[in-house]
């Protein structure tokens, strides 16, 4: 853990000139793209089934499938669905949880997730991104397994503490993530690759709400979703830990052909150096412009997130929680849309008809405009079809922001990209934890009214389009001075750096 990595440039291996190699066809980078992918499906399955297995925690439900009959300490008859509902010991039993009491143990989750974010980028830094994602893959694992006996003991507060652990190992997640697609995916295939990774936080969505309704009514109840996501996410560890490498210069199998192609086609790489250039990264303006943007759109797609089954059931008159299909339509639009949208962007971008810094706009603004179109308008229905179909427009096409502001964060600092992503990450999720609830509740007093909810949903397109506009103007693709290992973190360096370069 302790040994440092460094991948050396494109420019020292071909002769002092940048050659890119080249296209290679499927390799071992394909398959890091996918176990990336496999573990992020994962992490989101653990992170998002709790908001529908909550419901049958705390609801008696007819479990299917026939009993068969024991006899209890008094010598009585009785089937086991008798005694997992009604026993106090019980790990089956339900639990009498008021909203506000459900609404604490959904957000503590974010608590952790949130404080780690900003560490993880330093851990990724140092030790790279196969470690993050391990720890976070053990860490849901084992405490999932355990989460029917220790809610059992200690009830919603021990609950609330198993969730913060889970958070808390998942704040790595994105950022371990980041600098694995640094390492491993050169720039022509930067778009495409990066957007099936992240594709994973739409599949495991759905997947989150699909398994907690289906276990919770089998004859396992509702712990069998915990043993289930406990068990997948400890798979998921093996496989990070026998597939997963942090550098092609760490991986055993790959060919030499493939390396060499890798690391020509992006020409940087990652590199450990005990000083992060800090400085230079908090005041560079293009940066500031990913991380807003970044910010605006994460806010607007956790509202939609959030907010959108309390919409659906109290001006639609839908319950969300009886239909796990439509709930999950927003979500298979993302899916569908991290694909195209991620293929498309680097189709453009080889075949020359658009430059990077184009592609990179062009993804982030569809990624805004559409969204806040689409809340505006739905504001205005009360039909459930064209409803759903907005939401799904919303969602889904807001998942264009892979090949946007995400990307940029490995066109400007392939080596500090999992900092980027976890100072960005971290006050997003920060304003998503601290003002969003703050402004939903003081806007929208009356759920039933559709006027306060159009008045958020007019706010929220708003800054969504402002983050745009900002990301738009200031963007930057080129590789910054302070990316290099030699940059010196001081007034005059950047310069210096630039002259030494030119």
């Amino acid at each position: 853990m302790t040994e440092e990595y460094t991948k050396v440039r494109s420019t020292e291996i071909c002769c002092d000139e940048r050659v890119i190699p080249p296209k290679h066809g499927f390799g071992v980078r394909h398959v890091q793209v996918l176990v990336i992918f496999t573990t992020q499906t994962l992490a989101f399955l653990a992170r998002g089934h709790l908001s529908a297995t909550i419901v049958s925690m705390t609801n008696e439900i007819e479990t299917v499938g026939s009993r068969p009959n024991i006899t209890d300490i008094n010598g009585v008859n009785t089937t086991l669905d008798h005694l997992m509902i009604q026993s106090e010991e019980s790990i089956y039993r339900t639990y009498q949880w008021p909203k506000s009491t459900q609404e604490v143990v959904l957000s503590s989750f974010f608590l952790g997730y949130s404080i780690m974010t900003y560490v993880s980028g330093i851990i990724c830094q140092k030790w790279g991104g196969k470690i993050p994602i391990q720890i976070s893959m053990f860490v849901n694992g084992i405490v999932s397994l355990l989460s029917p006996w220790v809610v059992a003991w200690g009830g919603w507060k021990a609950l609330s503490v198993c969730r913060i652990l889970q958070g808390f190992s998942q704040g790595g997640m994105l950022p371990g993530i980041h600098t694995l697609l640094a390492n491993w995916v050169p720039l022509n295939e930067r778009a495409s690759l990066s957007s099936f990774s992240y594709m994973g936080s739409g599949l495991g969505t759905v997947m989150g709400f699909q398994f907690s309704g289906l276990l919770a009514y089998s004859r396992f109840g509702w712990p069998s979703t915990f043993w289930t996501i406990g068990v997948l996410c400890l798979l998921g560890f093996t496989l990070i830990t026998l597939f997963g490498a942090a550098t092609p210069m760490k991986h055993k199998s790959v060919s030499e052909e493939e390396r060499n192609y890798i690391i020509g086609g992006s020409g940087y790489g990652t590199h450990t150096q005990p000083k992060v250039p800090w400085k230079a990264i908090l005041t560079s303006r293009h940066v500031l412009a990913a991380m807003l943007s970044h910010i605006c759109n994460i806010l607007c797609y956790t509202f939609l997130f959030m907010q959108m089954p309390t919409y659906m059931y109290a001006i639609l008159k839908v319950n969300i929680r009886n239909s796990g299909i439509l709930s999950s339509l927003p979500f298979l639009g993302v899916i569908i849309m991290c694909i195209v949208s991620g293929y498309l962007s680097d189709l453009l971008i080889n075949k020359k008809v658009i430059t990077v810094k184009n592609a990179r706009r062009l993804a982030n603004s569809v990624a805004s405009i559409i969204p806040a179109i689409a809340l505006c308008f739905v504001s205005y229905t009360k039909s459930v079809t064209v409803a759903v179909i907005l939401f799904v427009i919303a969602l889904g096409v807001q998942a264009t922001m892979h090949s946007g502001w995400l990307v940029n964060y490995i066109d400007l600092s392939p080596n500090y990209s999992g900092i980027l992503m976890a100072i960005g990450n971290g006050s997003a999720n920060l304003m998503c934890v601290l003002i969003l609830p703050i402004m939903v509740t003081n806007i929208v007093k009356d759920v039933t009214n559709q006027i306060q909810w159009r008045i958020m949903m007019y706010l929220m397109a708003a800054i969504n389009l402002f983050g745009n506009i900002i990301f738009f103007l200031l963007i930057s693709t080129e590789v910054q001075p302070w990316n290099e290992k030699s940059f010196k973190d001081e007034p005059g360096a950047e310069d210096e750096t630039i002259a030494l370069h030119g």
